[in-house]
């Protein structure tokens, strides 16, 4: 009995101590930590090799992005966007002159194949990264495997009649 009383107490010193020399954390919230845009992070508009060399100008919720955007000579508009709700894409009037509107619709862009394996180009498009995933069912499997080792011996001092009142040596 006093055997499992120091037990008892042995156990309490412990988490009073590990409780004791853990530090407290404060999250520093000034204002300077870097926002995570929830939209696109970016734009890309094919709008056709007419339109090469012609700027636009963008507004944000912030205010006018300060350098115009131009139009590649493939006819490609690229940008990289966060940190706003809403984009405003004005057609600026520019040194090259814009196409004007023909009776066509425009040839839709070609979608770009498949990597090989059938998988998307875009990696975050893939799901759950395998480091992360094999972390899981590792940790899911050294769980299960220790409630089966704790009903395995649960069951085996109960059969054996174990019990550690009989084991005082005092």
């Amino acid at each position: 009995m006093i055997h499992r009383i120091k037990k008892i107490i042995a156990l309490l010193l412990c988490l009073l101590l590990s409780a004791a020399l853990t530090p407290n954390v404060y999250a520093d919230t000034n204002g300077s930590e870097i926002l995570i845009a929830d939209g696109p992070d970016k734009l890309i508009l094919q709008l056709g090799s007419q339109w090469a060399g012609v700027e636009f100008e963008l507004r944000t919720d912030s205010g006018v992005f300060p350098v115009p955007v131009v139009v590649d000579a493939s006819g490609v508009l690229k940008m990289d966007l966060g940190g706003s709700k809403n984009y405003t894409l004005s057609c600026l009037a520019s040194s090259t002159p814009i196409p004007e509107q023909s009776s066509e619709a425009p040839a839709p862009a070609p979608n770009t194949p498949p990597v090989s394996g059938g998988e998307s180009a875009d990696p975050a498009a893939s799901g759950i990264p395998a480091g992360h995933l094999i972390l899981f069912l590792a940790g899911l499997a050294a769980a299960a495997g220790g409630l089966f080792a704790l009903r395995y011996f649960k069951r085996r001092r109960d059969t054996y009649g174990y019990d550690e009142d009989e084991d005082d040596y005092e």
